[in-house]
């Protein structure tokens, strides 16, 4: 009995030992990446929820050890690739991670949601609004986070270290503002919309800095008129669709001064722009020089994903490719074309 007492002391303890170091994993460049967004981040926080917008079904994940754990692509997303590169775990869905565990998280976790917008009436059924995303995200630095950095002071520290990263808006647009004309604030013009989007997303940023957050990568909206289900096809040609790019470019050419304007009112902060929308732009006019043959394309037809699939950017109607989001990770990560004013390294070691 004694040498069972010593051996449930000391697992406990080990387990202790074990929490506080996973609040600074030892190879990780930062203590831990905390992701917000939509389908283009989505880790299968949709799994559960009562929504069309779900990837937890073949052919999704097909090169996820052929696993659909509800990425939107046939591998891993921009968000798992940068954990990677930071040291760091794939972060967890927070849907997946029950309550009992999540104060045994300490390396990040994922709120994104397929279909979710920066606006509450955004959304195709059922998802974690970026609201309730924050809601979440609040519940992790009050009620969990405590349990394993017991110092106050550290817990500042091991927060304002962090990298944050949002990556929303698509769907403002894809699936509020160009689709539903009569909807609350779409008459708007797109200058107009643009600049109540920014501020709405301006908004929830304060909120996540308020918790703690500094350091933030940012993504901007991409060409969605460039995206398989806006293409227009022709016999001899697969143009984007102008007319809905020409919509959202205002959001994109108004995004760097608005987070410039963020860094300058929230002391501490730094804030990357990730320009998906010029970087995209650079991939369509020379597709061949990132190794894609296949731009406008979805990989999947018929429900069958394509052989070669890194050779496609995009895996379905409007999520890329992991081999897209490999490309994107990396130039980011370490490069100098779509990142800025720093990319995520230099980010890294900043303050």
């Amino acid at each position: 009995m004694a040498s069972f007492k010593i051996f449930w002391v000391m697992s406990i303890l080990t387990h202790q030992a074990f929490l506080a170091n996973a609040s600074y994993p030892k190879k990780s460049l930062v203590p831990a990446f905390y992701v917000f967004g939509d389908s283009t981040v989505d880790a299968g926080n949709n799994n559960n929820l009562n929504t069309p917008a779900k990837a937890n079904t073949f052919p999704y994940g097909i090169d996820f050890n052929n696993c659909s754990t509800g990425r939107f692509s046939n591998g891993k997303t921009f968000a798992d690739l940068i954990a990677i590169s930071l040291g760091l775990p794939m972060p967890p869905p927070y849907m997946g991670v029950s309550e009992s565990e999540r104060y045994q998280v300490a390396t990040g976790i994922n709120y994104g949601s397929a279909s979710c917008g920066i606006l509450n009436s955004t959304g195709a059924g059922e998802c974690l609004s970026l609201d309730k995303q924050i809601e979440y995200f609040t519940s992790t630095v009050e009620n969990d986070l405590p349990g394993i950095i017991l110092s106050e002071k550290k817990l500042r520290h091991y927060l304002s270290k962090s990298i944050y990263l949002l990556s929303i808006g698509s769907n403002d647009y894809m699936l509020n503002y160009l689709k539903n004309p009569m909807g609350a604030n779409n008459n708007l013009n797109p200058e107009e919309y643009a600049n109540y989007l920014l501020e709405q997303l301006a908004s929830r940023i304060k909120r996540i800095y308020d918790l703690g957050a500094r350091k933030f990568l940012i993504s901007g909206v991409g060409p969605i008129g460039c995206i398989p289900a806006s293409i227009i096809k022709t016999p001899h040609s697969q143009d984007c669709n102008e007319d809905i790019n020409q919509k959202v470019k205002p959001y994109s050419d108004k995004f760097p001064a608005k987070l410039q304007e963020l860094q300058t009112q929230l002391s501490g902060s730094l804030f990357i722009n990730l320009d998906t929308y010029n970087f995209f732009k650079q991939i369509r006019n020379s597709p061949e020089k990132f190794g894609f043959l296949d731009i406008s394309d979805s990989c999947v037809q018929g429900g069958k994903p394509c052989e070669n699939r890194k050779q496609y950017y995009f895996y379905d109607f409007s999520h890329s490719t992991e081999a897209a989001n490999k490309i994107f990770a990396k130039e980011c990560f370490g490069g100098t074309q779509l990142c800025f004013p720093h990319n995520i390294k230099q980010l890294v070691h900043a303050h």
